[in-house]
């Protein structure tokens, strides 16, 4: 009997062990378990994103200001004596010098009247140098000569406006450039005042654009700039004149532009941009890809530091174009996140991938 009680003890021993023995198995299990799943979360959270590697480079800060391109000088040339056109001497379009002939005006009867005044002068001085000689021998009055001297001035002036009135039925050029509009025909009676021709100097642009007063202070006279027209072409100028006064309206002040037309290629009336340098930076070319915005609104980019965790660091524009832009307060040598930003966040930690461009490049 003794014997039966201390197996049944033994077996109840034994079944306390064996049960012990499964419930340790049990929990190291789960605890396997969960630092398994926490692994498999982890990998989950780590995103794979694509970077570059930026290097910084000297890059100019300009302010631009739209404008566009108006000749140095524009004139309309118009008839100082009434006559009908005898000939046209150019066509529209065509480049003069200064000094050419544009029109011909009839002389209609002018050329006796220049013989006439010519024959009145000579007249005049014989009868003025008789009566200077007879004063002289007292053979006629003070009175007299001086008479003899006014008809003398009188006939010299009536030669010079007939002269003077010849010389205006030739209409010359007062400067090189392109004749852009001639409204005449042989023919066509032109009246004292009426416009004959229109004539544009095509060597060289004003360019005249609106600049706000909080840059005006950056703007310098002679300061060397570039145009660059609508049509792609790049011009050298230099700025000419700033306003002293604000426009009332728009509290924007007016500042120009010469620039020089070699070759005489270029219209006036193009739109044109004035590209004016302020500044020297730092600065890197960026995919518009690559930028996003920070909590605030802010524009920037993001980068992956030593810990490979999302920073957000803002930027500040400096130039942009369809293909990207330039832009500063990047530090040189960061790892600046082109492809994947949209799905992190600050502080999150990714898995670093470079970009097959810098890849190649490396290669």
């Amino acid at each position: 009997m003794k014997t039966s009680y201390v197996a049944a003890g033994l077996l109840v021993l034994a079944l306390g062990l064996w049960m012990a023995s499964g419930l340790f198995a049990s929990k190291g299990d789960e605890n396997e378990q969960s630092e398994d799943a926490s692994k498999q979360e982890q990998d989950v959270n780590t995103v794979k994103v694509e970077y570059i590697d930026v290097t910084l480079s000297p890059k100019s800060r300009d302010i631009i200001l739209q404008g566009q391109l108006e000749p140095r000088r524009h004139l309309q040339l118009r008839a100082e004596t009434g006559s009908t056109v005898e000939t046209i001497e150019v066509s529209k379009g065509s480049k003069v010098n200064e000094g050419d002939v544009i029109v011909s005006l009839s002389l209609d009867g002018r050329d006796a009247d220049l013989r006439e005044a010519q024959a009145l002068l000579q007249t005049a001085r014989s009868q003025q140098k008789a009566a200077a000689s007879l004063q002289q021998k007292g053979l006629q009055s003070q009175v007299q000569l001086e008479q003899a001297l006014a008809q003398l001035a009188s006939a010299r002036a009536q030669l010079a406006r007939i002269q003077r009135d010849i010389d205006n039925t030739k209409i010359v050029a007062p400067f090189n450039g392109v004749v852009n509009a001639l409204p005449l025909e042989v023919g066509t009676m032109v009246n004292n005042g009426d416009m004959v021709a229109e004539l544009v100097d095509n060597n060289g642009f004003t360019v005249s654009a609106q600049v706000a007063q909080q840059v005006l202070s950056q703007l310098k006279l002679g300061k060397q700039i570039n145009v660059k027209l609508i049509t792609g072409e790049v011009l050298p100028g230099e700025l000419s004149f700033i306003s002293s006064v604000a426009d009332s309206a728009s509290r924007s002040f007016t500042v120009e532009a010469e620039v020089d037309n070699v070759g005489g290629n270029i219209a006036a009336g193009v739109s044109a941009s004035m590209v004016i340098p302020v500044e020297q930076v730092e600065a890197v070319f960026l995919s518009p890809s690559a930028l996003s915005l920070g909590d605030d609104g802010e524009l920037g980019v993001k980068l992956i530091d030593n810990n490979n965790e999302v920073v957000f660091n803002p930027i500040q524009l400096v130039s942009s174009t369809l293909e990207g832009a330039w832009v500063t307060g990047i530090p040189d040598n960061s790892r600046v996140i082109t492809l994947g930003q949209g799905f992190v966040k600050q502080g999150q930690v990714v898995e670093p991938v470079l970009a097959a461009s810098q890849n190649n490049e490396n290669s």
